[in-house]
């Protein structure tokens, strides 16, 4: 099943994108994919999640009109290998 990045526009499997939610206007990740609610998919790299953060990607897939806090958003390549690992 495909999904669209937030962040870079392009379309990968579900398997290779993050899931990403709001938690009382905290977005978190979805390591397992199952949690409640709207997510949004991103690509596992930094330049994915800063121009989502840019471009107010995450509010617009969320649906929110709150401002989000995404300080608790920061990949390093080795996390995100990490989190792609545990789920497949």
């Amino acid at each position: 099943m495909n999904r669209t990045c937030v962040g870079c526009r392009q379309r990968s499997q579900r398997a290779d994108l993050l899931r990403i939610v709001s938690n009382s206007e905290v977005l978190a990740f979805d390591h397992q994919k199952n949690m409640p609610g709207r997510g949004a998919w991103i690509h596992p790299s930094s330049d994915c999640l800063n121009l989502a953060i840019q471009r107010n990607a995450f509010g617009r897939a969320l649906k929110l009109n709150k401002q989000l806090d995404s300080s608790g958003l920061v990949i390093t390549k080795e996390q995100a290998e990490t989190m792609l690992a545990k789920n497949e």
